[in-house]
């Protein structure tokens, strides 16, 4: 899983981009959530992301045209945006 991810230094907000033709195996969509779950650790907070919720996302992506599934983790929450 390719994953890119980015530190913003000034607010400390971290940027998770995947490309959604990346997920094409259920180890795939496994490997997103350890990795945004790994991450929101790192800021005390639980994703509570499971499979199927990544399934939903990325089909909404892919109706929508959409290529990139990019998560923003702040200390106040996660955020998921289809681009």
């Amino acid at each position: 899983m390719l994953v890119d991810i980015q530190i913003v230094p000034k607010t400390l907000e971290a940027i998770l981009k995947f490309d959604i033709v990346n997920f094409s195996s259920d180890k795939s969509y496994k490997d997103a959530i350890a990795t945004i779950t790994m991450v929101a650790a790192d800021y005390s907070l639980d994703p509570e992301l499971e499979v199927e919720d990544l399934q939903e996302m990325i089909a909404k992506a892919k109706s929508d045209s959409k290529n990139i599934l990019v998560f923003s983790i702040l200390e106040d929450g996660i955020e998921a945006e289809l681009v």
